[in-house]
């Protein structure tokens, strides 16, 4: 099993090289690229089963490389590497069906843990002319993916240690990465569906439940009732004794 690092800047290239355990993870080479140009040259000659790619490079976006190589039917399980969680890369990469989204300065045992996921996608042998590949996800995968959050969000929404660290902790992905997919989704970044999801259920507690505002904050998950008070309000336009008084039967 072969990895190709692509970044044009030679000290993160080198450092990421340094930092994997190649007996760990089962990696027979590691291949390094300092510009696209040179990535497309090694791919074409040699058998690569995963790719870490920089998106931000001087000459040429690492998402080009990454589209060349879907043009040439090369199969190959992509992690892309960002300076930045700007939600237009992390689209484009969703749209890609990238494995993972990670960002700089990367952190050697969040990238371990990004490979060892990425490898389970390979098959146990691969032939030496072929170049293993990460499945394509389809619409109803990713629906099925963004239910599963939903549901554990649903599971989980009295704690007030849930937040999109935590969920996205729970499905082993990029913060951002998992919030772009969300945006794409719903419109609404992860941490605004949580939010959402929150003041749902308080309006539901508010007109079907006799519980006090500052059960009714513990139940939701909220920190504190004062900080439930200025985010009902701020979502719904009414306090909650407002939106009880109005609205409750």
């Amino acid at each position: 099993m072969n990895l190709l690092v692509v970044d044009d800047e030679y000290y993160i290239v080198q450092g990421i090289i340094s930092s994997i355990r190649c007996d760990v993870l089962g990696i027979d080479s590691i291949f390094a690229a300092y510009s696209c140009e040179q990535a497309r040259q090694i791919i074409a000659k040699k058998q690569v089963d995963i790719l870490i790619t920089d998106i931000e490079m001087s000459r040429e976006n690492g998402l080009s490389l990454i589209n060349w190589i879907q043009e040439q039917h090369y199969t190959i399980v992509t992690l892309i590497l960002s300076g930045h969680p700007r939600f237009d890369y992390a689209q484009e990469a969703i749209k890609m069906h990238c494995f993972s989204y990670i960002l700089k300065p990367v952190n050697p045992a969040a990238l371990e843990k990004e490979l060892l996921k990425a490898i389970k996608t390979l098959p146990e042998s691969s032939p030496a002319a072929v170049i293993t590949s990460l499945p394509s996800y389809t619409d109803q995968e990713t629906d099925k993916f963004v239910q599963n959050v939903q549901q554990y969000i649903t599971e989980h929404l009295e704690s007030d240690g849930l937040n999109r660290n935590s969920i996205a902790a729970f499905v082993h992905m990029n913060p951002d990465y998992l919030s772009c997919l969300f945006h794409t989704k719903f419109h609404q970044t992860l941490s605004s569906y949580l939010n959402t999801a929150r003041i749902d259920r308080a309006k539901d507690l508010l007109l079907h439940s006799s519980l006090s505002l500052n059960e009714i904050s513990e139940k939701t998950g909220f920190s504190n009732s004062s900080y439930f008070h200025k985010q009902f309000k701020k979502t719904t336009g009414l306090t909650p004794q407002q939106f009880r008084a109005q609205y409750g039967r």
